[in-house]
């Protein structure tokens, strides 16, 4: 009796350790979320960025994007391009060059740089180059009449990433412009996995 009551209670013990241990989830996948928005985007550009303090896994990026027409002056396009990435071990260098304030993420050494064929002579703009972790980008255009009526645009993008991320690295996201001055919103929701 005596040596049996020890083995159960070493069983009790091991199976309290187990059942302990099995909820213990830090590596449950989570979620955060931030919005950022630009009010007077005119042929310029904007950045947010924040540290990643803890090393994780970068399931998923949803980002909503949406701009209207600040000031209409006459009609044209309007045109925002939204993106984001991961700057490696540093803060963010930014290009201010031409007022569009882009993020300078760094070059992939895995892919040759871009190549363009142009038989027609078509007008093309491009800077032939891809990014290293860059993992979202998104393009509003629409059309803006001189009363601005219906010119609002939005789209939701989600991307998967699967990222590993350092303590010490940072994401950075972009909004710039062209065209009919525009405020333009931006809604992100990352998921991740703590490591």
């Amino acid at each position: 009796m005596k040596a049996g009551g020890l083995a159960v209670g070493v069983l009790a013990s091991a199976g309290c350790a187990v059942s302990k241990a099995a909820t213990t989830t830090t590596n449950a996948p989570r979620s955060a979320a931030f919005g950022w928005e630009v009010e007077n985007l005119n042929g310029n550009g904007a950045n947010a960025y924040f540290s990643v303090p803890v090393g994780m896994v970068l399931n998923s990026v949803n980002i909503d994007v949406s701009a209207m027409p600040f000031a209409v002056n006459g009609s044209g396009f309007a045109e925002v391009l939204c993106y984001g990435g991961v700057s490696r071990q540093a803060v963010p260098i930014f290009d201010n060059s031409g007022g569009h304030d882009y993020i300078s993420f760094a070059l992939s050494s895995d892919f040759g740089s871009v190549t363009l064929v142009n038989p027609n002579n078509l007008n093309m703009a491009y800077d032939g180059k891809l990014y290293q972790d860059k993992f979202i980008a998104v393009i509003l255009k629409t059309w803006v009449p001189s009363d601005g009526t219906a010119s609002a645009t939005a789209r939701n993008v989600t991307a998967y990433p699967s990222l590993t991320l350092n303590s010490g690295d940072y994401l950075a996201f972009h909004m710039d412009h062209s065209g009919i001055s525009v405020d333009a919103e931006m809604q992100v929701v990352i998921n991740y996995t703590p490591l």
